[in-house]
């Protein structure tokens, strides 16, 4: 029994299964799951969902094959701001016409979050000297959401003739490492809702930081006992 009202990750990912001629496969897939958050039934986290709202909207672009994933993080986003995120399924050279018509009704007011590095700038960035000046007007603001592996980010940005006119929005290795420092115990390799989570932190929203992070923690805390199998963390 689905437990909550679908939100635009639910809505496209049943699109996409519906459309698809192969069935996508997840490990554990002999587990039973709860049809809303997708983890084993010992390990449902539909009880911690309160949805809220956000100042900040957002746009998750997902490659095909992280929309399936029980373990994908993009979806707690929705979970927690529903009303202000929309999901739509990345084509390199076919975008989804809706997505298209809402960048150009955003008129500018737009921009791809990407976890850049110092080897990785593109032209179109948001360098360090300009980002104090854009995240104080960035409230109202819509920011892409690139959900992949961080290979599959980069394709996705960089092979999208249509995506080159969006500036982006790189969390610097340095504020990564001061997340780090605050998270102790983890690599530089994180999760989609972590890199939203420094977003919001960058933006002076510390409660919605902090929510999102709060979420992503005992969410991915669900998917250790969801492999466990019923045992007990």
């Amino acid at each position: 029994m689905i437990k909550h009202t679908p939100h635009t990750v639910d809505i496209l990912r049943n699109d996409c299964a519906t459309r698809s001629k192969r069935p996508f496969v997840a490990r554990g897939s002999s587990v039973t799951r709860c049809p809303s958050c997708l983890m084993a039934e010992n390990a449902c986290f539909c009880d911690e969902r309160r949805p809220t709202t956000s100042p900040v909207d957002f746009i998750l672009l997902y490659h095909r094959d992280e929309i399936f994933k029980p373990t994908n993080s993009g979806r707690l986003i929705a979970d927690l701001f529903p009303e202000q995120t929309k999901a739509y399924l990345w084509s390199r050279t076919e975008p989804d016409k809706a997505l298209l018509k809402r960048l150009s009704d955003l008129n500018g007011k737009v921009t791809i979050l990407y976890p850049e590095t110092a080897r990785r700038i593109s032209e179109n960035s948001i360098i360090e000297s300009e980002k104090s000046a854009f995240l104080e007007r960035s409230q109202q603001h819509t920011f892409i959401i690139l959900d992949g592996t961080w290979k599959q980010a980069s394709k996705m940005l960089h092979q999208s003739r249509w995506l080159d006119s969006i500036p982006t929005l790189g969390m610097s290795e340095a504020q990564q490492r001061t997340f780090l420092v605050r998270h102790s115990g983890h690599e530089m390799q994180f999760a989609t809702a972590e890199v939203v989570s420094m977003l919001l932190a960058q933006l002076a929203l510390p409660v919605e930081s902090d929510q999102l992070l709060s979420y992503y923690q005992m969410f991915n805390r669900r998917c250790l006992k969801s492999r466990k199998r019923g045992n007990d963390l």
